[in-house]
């Protein structure tokens, strides 16, 4: 990430010109550091220690009424007596980093992650992640407040969400990638490898804290509340489903942090679930800290009736290790549970070394002086190559699922009609989560769909009428104006979808559609027979079935946010040609009248995902068209039927050819499906399929690339139905696609049982 430079630099020339930065001053004197004279003296200063000393050193000079506000978020207090500062737990950087703007500086907004998630670039969430780590450093050296706080952010970010995406009805399938948990976990691991493991390896850049541990998917459906509901899980889906992910982002990305959600799972309070804390521990080796949603240990007691009050739900979270709490509860009734004896003092110290522990790892008690870190400049902060990255993410974003007649590219010099609610979005294109975009706040400095399509129809009429006051209202007396626009245009571009008054953190949806006055209003525009391109704005999946045949093009481009505009008009007129592939499956409307939202099941029955799914979708998992065409082949002869040995690796080549007219990507997806496979317990294994790799790549025209899927033994395990993880004796299908159109198919047979882990809890 180049920022004393305007362009992408590698990691050892980034150290170097990191170096050249230590110079520069950040945050004045009055910036609150530890170990500053006079308190430099003290034991925890010094860093011949072990880090474990030192902090046994810190805890052991605070007084008792002091520990319950230091494991406090927003913010862990000072100790002026001992020049402890305090410190902000809980920057929010779901796609950039959630704080107000530093004067004219504000923070790079990238796409939501449902768009980040259809992308399927690992290394663009790589670079996602580094943007987040180096702006968050300078911006917490100028002390820059959170974007909904009036506290200064901290470095460690509470992202990212790496929930499935279990039903298209959660009001927050927008914060994460999608519904497979390979790509959850790769997306998770690469997150946090670009946020915590800078140049200097001595220490953190930032720190993640992976959300929400664990199965949450219901924010408040009908009398259902995130707050008080019970996420009933099997062993089979909590291991084949909605564990994997998590221990790909602490194994693979070494995550520092995880957060405890609100919910229970099987009955237990995730944030006093000693069992969870088991599975992180024991199974995955985790050893980072713990902190609680915002009120979570209240639910604990005052929602889930758990304990009888406060204290003792302070007690239940902290023996569960919650080390961080979000809320009161800590700082108002952690001492009184050790005063009655409800928790010992020594389990207690353990929060504080394990959450102080990252503070150190982030260099705060230690000198600064060659400390990059410390040094990094606040011109950083949207820094030009940065907004290049979140630009190129946005492009890499938008699928197209439909393109009739080839409507799309459209011709500069067009008479073009755009209409419908999102066609001046601003804040309709962000999502959530969002920092200040623009100085002193707002959303003014965006440029709409409407402004961006305008200046790239050169020598052409751009006629602007929305014809709705929102997405859900879409008044006569605002249609019939953009009705007669329609009427005098070549084409017609329809921006529609939903928003955070349909789909949001605290509220779910329960139907799939688009509003009735929106779909009313498009079904209008289909009758005056001419082109038309819908672009939909959305993070879950949205049913368009009952009027799409009326409808020739289809680009879906989630929440865009910053460069929405511009990425959207580029791609409509073809200066960009797009390659994502839908990270969820797309239903059929009568969807939700077939699985019921609040059963956290993936195999009951139709199934959930492309995983069980055994219906047919709108638009499957994977999907997404180019405007150009692509061909696959095996990269010799077809191979072989394959007998899988422990231990081996092997490498499937493909390659990929671009047959059409014009440069593109294409993304080519890996699954393996198990054939005629029976678990140890004796039952048929429900999964249809499952990722196990996948590349982006361009192409220019007439270009072909050789892909390399490497894979053993092991990419073929799953888990039985008690949670044993194995490589069960049977047949398999290793299957290579690009989401539509011809596969290729390699056979492998695994002769015996292959037993992997059984679940230590």
């Amino acid at each position: 990430i180049g920022f004393c430079l305007n362009r992408p630099m590698s990691i050892l020339f980034l150290f170097l010109i990191l170096g050249s930065c230590v110079g520069t001053e950040i945050g004045g004197s009055t910036f609150p550091r530890a170990c500053v004279k006079p308190y430099n003296t003290y034991p925890f200063c010094n860093t011949k220690l072990s880090i474990d000393d030192r902090v046994d050193n810190l805890i052991s000079l605070l007084k008792d009424d002091e520990i319950g506000s230091i494991l406090t978020a927003r913010e862990s207090v000072a100790v002026p007596r001992i020049g402890l500062p305090a410190y902000d737990w809980g920057m929010n950087a779901i796609h950039g980093v959630q704080s107000k703007c530093a004067g004219n500086r504000c923070p790079t907004s990238f796409p939501n992650p449902c768009g980040l998630g259809a992308s399927f670039n690992s290394s663009m969430v790589h670079t996602l992640g580094a943007v987040i780590g180096f702006e968050a450093r300078a911006l917490w050296h100028e002390r820059i407040q959170e974007g909904h706080h009036d506290v200064p952010i901290g470095l460690d970010a509470w992202s990212p969400n790496i929930n499935i995406n279990r039903d298209p009805r959660w009001g927050r399938n927008q914060e994460v990638p999608g519904e497979d948990p390979f790509w959850t976990g790769v997306y998770g691991e690469m997150y946090t490898k670009g946020i915590q493991a800078g140049p200097d390896k001595r220490y953190l850049l930032g720190a993640v804290t992976l959300k929400h541990w664990m199965a949450y998917s219901v924010d408040k459906y009908g009398n259902a509340s995130r707050h008080s509901f019970n996420a009933v899980i099997s062993k089979y889906d909590f291991h084949n489903t909605y564990t994997p992910g998590w221990e790909q982002a602490i194994r693979a990305g070494q995550a520092e942090g995880i957060m405890c959600s609100y919910n229970a799972v099987n009955g237990t309070p995730t944030c006093a679930s000693r069992w969870l804390l088991k599975v992180l521990k024991q199974d995955f080796n985790y050893s980072g800290y713990i902190t609680s949603d915002s009120g979570a240990l209240n639910n604990i007691w005052k929602d889930h009736h758990y304990t009888p009050n406060a204290t003792t739900a302070a007690a239940a979270a902290a023996k569960a290790e919650c080390d961080i709490n979000s809320g009161g509860i800590y700082k108002h009734h952690l001492e009184e549970a050790v005063r009655e004896g409800f928790i010992p003092k020594h389990d207690v110290h353990r929060l504080l070394r394990q959450s102080f522990k990252i503070r150190f790892k982030l260099g705060l008690f230690d000198p600064i002086e060659n400390q990059p870190y410390w040094h990094v400049p606040p011109d950083v902060v949207g820094k030009k190559y940065h907004e290049d990255m979140a630009k190129l993410a946005t492009l890499e974003s938008m699928v197209l699922l439909k393109n009739d007649k080839k409507t799309l590219p459209l011709k500069p010099g067009s008479k073009v009609a755009v209409i419908g609610p999102h066609a001046k979005a601003q804040r309709g294109m962000c999502g959530n989560y969002l920092g200040h975009l623009c100085p002193g706040g707002g959303f003014k400095c965006l440029e709409t769909p409407a402004e961006a399509l305008t200046k790239q129809n050169v020598g052409g009429t751009t006629t602007v009428e929305e014809g709705c006051t929102s997405v859900s209202d879409c008044p006569s007396s605002q249609t019939g104006k953009a009705i007669a626009a329609v009427k005098q245009s070549d084409v017609v571009v329809f921006f529609g979808g939903i928003g955070e008054s349909i789909e949001a953190e605290g509220h779910d949806r329960h139907n799939i559609t688009i509003p009735e006055q929106q779909v009313a209003f498009i079904e209008e525009v289909i009758k005056v027979g001419k082109p038309i391109v819908l672009v939909l704005f959305n993070g879950g999946a949205l049913s368009i079935e009952s009027f799409v045949d009326g409808v020739d093009s289809v680009l879906e481009a989630w929440y865009p946010s910053f460069h929405g505009g511009a990425a959207l008009a580029e791609t409509i007129f073809g200066n960009y040609n797009p390659g994502g592939k839908l990270p969820q499956t797309f239903y059929k409307a009568d969807y939700v009248n077939q699985i019921p939202f609040l059963d956290m099941s993936m195999t009951v029955p139709p199934g959930r995902g492309y995983r069980y799914y055994t219906g047919t979708p709108a638009y499957p998992f994977g999907f997404g068209l180019s405007y150009t065409t692509f061909s696959l082949k095996f990269g010799q002869a077809e191979p072989s039927h394959i007998a899988a040995e422990p231990k081996h690796q092997y490498t499937t080549e493909v390659h990929v050819h671009n047959t059409g007219d014009r440069e593109g990507d294409e993304v080519v997806m890996a699954f393996f499906k198990p054939k005629n496979v029976t678990l140890p317990s004796g039952r048929a294994s429900p999964l249809l399929k499952q990722l196990f790799g996948f590349q982006r790549v361009r192409l220019g025209v007439g270009e072909t690339k050789k892909l390399q899927f490497k894979w053993n033994m092991e990419t073929l395990a799953m888990h039985d139905f008690d949670g044993t993880k194995v490589v069960p004796e049977g047949g398999f299908e290793l299957v290579f696609s690009r989401g539509h159109g011809a596969e290729l198919v390699q056979r492998v047979q695994v002769a015996n049982l292959h037993t992997l882990r059984r679940p230590l809890v």
